[in-house]
């Protein structure tokens, strides 16, 4: 055997010069259906000391399987052998048709929730089989849009409430379909925050489900388990345990007390040592475990102790195999590294460190060819297949800093700030878009004017998630004073900027601007491909024209907004959906205007269905509350309040308090005019609580009205003169002239029945 053939950390097999992989490791066949891998099978040390630990990973699995689903968190130092121990536990339940999915924290670098998207995506289980019917379209479809890395349609309400919606749809593809399933997480200390959260949303859901979830993680101290989780430490070997490890592949002429001394009971120290003397027999022993690994180290060839310098200096904990072949020029100097225990063959065609050592920067001679490895690194990151390149944005953007191109990691800034979108973080998001404004800082005029634009847009995108419309308002026009001024053609962009922006100020209930806004877009041509945002524009200009009362213009700028929906290319998918919406919307809105509340009702069912295409919970929540209203005015009670309650429930969901109010106001009114002034002065009375939580006095002058009418029904004058006084202060308040006048109007006719 040559020194530089090693032999095999796990069974002390000698290596044959290039050969990578132990010839013990079994054959690697096709995976079960049902069964997803992290770590590529390889050959295993033998399990010594961690019988009732596994016992007990037995029993939880057991439980799971009678549908008492359990979660059990497996800590303990590095090289302790949860690994093992997992690999153990999966190894006796392969005949027993579980589904075993297996992910890590070292998936998808950067990537929210990384770990849960391999998994969803390695597996295909977005939908369940046909006839169980857990998600429905609607859940299927925020999961596809997680997934695909899309920012949503809609405008949440509450943030904490729509990723617990999402949350819902993510449980639901991770449970289980057909038998029971073992969800594995390894390497958890290197998990996102989302993935966290995720996971401790699915433990508390356990309870009848027929699922394990074992989680692997690196601590030294308490883990950050969920409470109901059954928390299981992997210590060191105790001196019986240690001794049977190196017994299994002790000969009479080793130093059995010197690798027990080395190894100190540590299970992956022991191993190592074992290694080292099967490699050097002639060598002293070093004295720590730690000081064993550094021996190994020094005794690779310098090809091998090169690359695993660049991995420490460079690479990181995980990363595709292509990339290492590029920075040292080629894969096959690396036999025995794995086999070693230096690296570790994963998923996706990717290594993960199997063992750190300490590293010394020397490893890379300058800063010069730091700043090349970094490069190279990036360009061949850029190199692979198109999936694979657009979930490492994150790492991307890490070596084109380092490489001091920053330029180059503007595209991959915006890919990763659009992943956090996605995930509902856009706080996380909108620290990555400041970062990319300093990097844009840094080009030419002209590059910094167009990059900065887009950021600009998208910060406000950000802003308005995170419900901050104040802020959305004001990056978006910055973005559009970046346009260039030389422009006479509105491109989609443009216009695109133009509709958020109309929107926000929509919102605010600032109608002159809205019409304003519009009308500028008339200052330039328009694209074909343009036209369809053109048509969105339009459809919030007539909304602002109905609020404005001016029903004419707002009827003849439909028919001009219907005209360029049908110019504009047909394409589908939530884009058009969302314009489809907006139109049916401002239809409907025009013709509850003209007093003609029959027919709106038919355009606001047909935003129902435009809405549940786009996947845009907000406007599906308001269609429902227009169509509620809609039916009121025509006089169908019963089905005004079927869709005031079904606006009620998706805006709770949501956490739409303001909703959730005027839902309670029309109720209210409903029920007034019905003669049931008990159950008008209940909704009232919600929607006035909700009211005062969003300290918004027009909406509780109008409440307060509301229920002093109730009050009135029921007889009781006094109270109902007090609240329609304290609606009169409140819209004087909040300078609203018609709420004022309304409040005014309920006193006198109070008065005059006294």
């Amino acid at each position: 055997m040559t020194l530089s053939s090693g032999v095999c950390l796990a069974c002390g097999t000698r290596l044959s010069p290039g050969l990578s992989t132990c010839p013990r490791t079994p054959l690697r066949r096709p995976l079960a259906e049902g069964v997803r891998r992290w770590e590529v099978g390889s050959c295993q040390p033998p399990l010594v000391g961690r019988t009732a630990l596994l016992e007990r990973l037995k029993w939880c699995a057991e439980e799971a399987r009678r549908g008492l689903g359990r979660a059990v968190w497996l800590v303990g130092p590095e090289g302790m052998g949860k690994s093992r121990l997992k690999d153990a536990l999966v190894e006796s339940l392969a005949a027993n048709r579980f589904e075993i999915w297996e992910g890590s924290g070292l998936a998808l670098p950067g990537t929210p929730a990384g770990p849960l998207l391999e998994l969803l995506e390695a597996t295909r289980g977005l939908r369940p089989v046909a006839g169980v019917g857990r998600m429905s379209s609607a859940e299927a479809e925020r999961v596809a849009h997680f997934l695909e890395g899309r920012e949503w349609q809609g405008i949440p309400a509450s943030l904490s409430a729509e990723s617990l919606a999402l949350f819902d749809a993510l449980c639901h593809a991770l449970l289980p379909h057909r038998g029971p399933r073992i969800l594995i997480l390894e390497d958890w200390r290197d998990a996102d925050p989302l993935s966290r959260a995720f996971v401790e949303v699915l433990v508390s859901r356990l309870a009848h489900t027929p699922v394990l979830v074992l989680v692997l993680e690196r601590t030294e101290g308490p883990a950050l388990a969920p409470s109901t989780a059954e928390v299981l430490e992997v210590g060191l070997l105790n001196p019986e345990d240690a001794a049977a490890l190196v017994a299994t592949r002790l000969r009479p002429d080793w130093p059995r007390e010197a690798l027990l001394r080395a190894g100190a009971g540590h299970p992956l120290h022991l191993l190592h040592a074992m290694a080292f003397h099967e490699e050097h027999p002639d060598a002293p022993l070093p004295e720590s475990g730690p000081a064993v690994l550094a021996a190994r180290f020094e005794a690779l060839s310098p090809t091998r102790r090169e690359a695993l310098h660049v991995v420490s200096a460079v690479l990181g904990p995980c990363f595709p195999r292509p990339v290492l072949g590029a920075l040292v020029g080629g894969l096959s100097s690396l036999a025995g590294l794995e086999a070693g225990g230096w690296l570790k063959a994963v998923s996706g065609g990717r290594y993960a460190v199997g063992a750190r050592v300490p590293v010394p920067r020397e490893g890379v001679s300058s800063d010069a060819e730091g700043l090349g490895l970094h490069r190279r690194a990036a360009e061949a990151y850029e190199a692979l297949p198109e999936e694979a390149r657009r979930r490492a944005c994150a790492e991307l953007v890490r070596h084109w800093r380092a490489a001091k191109v920053p330029q180059r990691a503007l595209p991959h800034l915006l890919e990763v700030a659009g992943w956090n979108l996605a995930a509902l973080e856009p706080a996380a998001a909108l620290a990555v878009y400041r970062v990319a404004l300093e990097v844009a800082g840094s080009l030419s005029l002209e590059a910094a004017r167009k990059w900065s634009r887009v950021l600009w847009e998208r910060m406000g995108d950000a802003h308005r998630l995170a419900g901050e419309r104040a802020e959305a308002e004001s990056a978006w026009r910055i973005a559009l004073s970046l346009e260039d001024a030389r422009a006479v053609v509105a491109t989609p962009e443009r216009l695109q900027c133009l509709r958020k922006l109309a929107a926000v100020v929509l919102s605010l209930e600032r109608y002159e601007e809205v019409v304003a806004l519009s009308q500028s877009a008339g200052d330039f041509e328009a694209s074909r491909e343009a036209l369809l945002c053109w048509a969105s524009l339009d459809a919030l200009c007539v909304l602002a024209l109905c609020w404005l009362g001016r029903f004419e213009e707002a009827e003849a700028r439909l028919v001009v907004a219907r005209g360029r929906l049908l110019q504009a290319p047909y394409q589908e998918g939530p884009g058009r959906a969302s314009v489809e919406a907006a139109l049916h919307r401002a239809t409907g809105t025009l013709l509850m205007g003209q007093g003609r509340p029959g027919q709106a009702t038919v355009e606001y069912a047909a935003v129902l269905r435009w809405t549940e295409r786009a996947g845009d919970t907000w406007e599906h929540s308001t269609a429902l509350f227009n169509l509620g209203d809609a039916y009121a005015r025509a006089g169908d009670r019963e089905r005004a309040v079927h869709y005031f309650q079904l606006a009620l429930d998706l805006k709770a969901r949501m956490g739409d308090r303001g909703g959730m109010a005027y839902t309670h106001h029309g109720l209210a009114l409903l029920h007034s005019q019905a003669d049931a002034p008990e159950l008008a002065k209940e909704d009232a009375v919600r929607g006035l609580q909700l009211a005062g939580m969003l300290g918004d006095r027009k909406l509780k002058s109008l409440l307060r009205c509301a229920l002093g009418r109730a009050h009135l029904r029921l007889g009781e004058r006094e109270e109902a003169a007090r609240q329609l006084q304290l609606a009169a202060q409140d819209a004087a308040a909040a300078n609203a002239r018609p709420e004022l006048l309304q409040a005014q109007a309920a006193l006198r006719a109070l008065e005059a029945r006294r």
